[in-house]
């Protein structure tokens, strides 16, 4: 979850591959959804690649060098391993998700060995 602030600084992969600007809107929060649950819901939930860069400087930083103090804390929750990760139904139609069915340890394995 991102509580975003008036700067900004958050960008995203556009399906083009570019990333554009997510423009802070107030008093909401951004949630940055995994890979592992755009699989649970079929891709009904997209898993969106991000990064954060520095905001463009705004007028009133002109006489001064600082920016206002900002704070990060990554959180990631993960199924235990040992379970069955389905395509959840309503997700689909009759032809069935596009996923395979896949034990969350393997998967999370997978994914983290083809990462680092």
């Amino acid at each position: 979850m991102l509580f975003q602030d008036e700067r900004g600084g958050l960008q995203v992969r556009s399906p083009k591959g570019t990333f554009v600007n997510a423009t802070p809107i107030a008093d909401t929060i951004v949630v940055n959804a995994g890979d592992l649950l755009a699989r649970w819901s079929n891709d009904t939930i997209k898993s969106t690649l991000h990064r954060v860069v520095e905001p463009p400087a705004q007028p009133e930083d002109a006489h001064t060098d600082a920016y206002p103090p900002r704070y990060s804390i990554a959180y990631f929750c993960n199924p235990n391993y040992d379970r069955l990760i389905q395509t959840l139904p309503g997700t689909y139609g009759v032809e069935g998700g596009k996923y395979k069915d896949v034990m969350s340890g393997e998967y999370i394995t997978r994914r983290l060995t083809a990462t680092y």
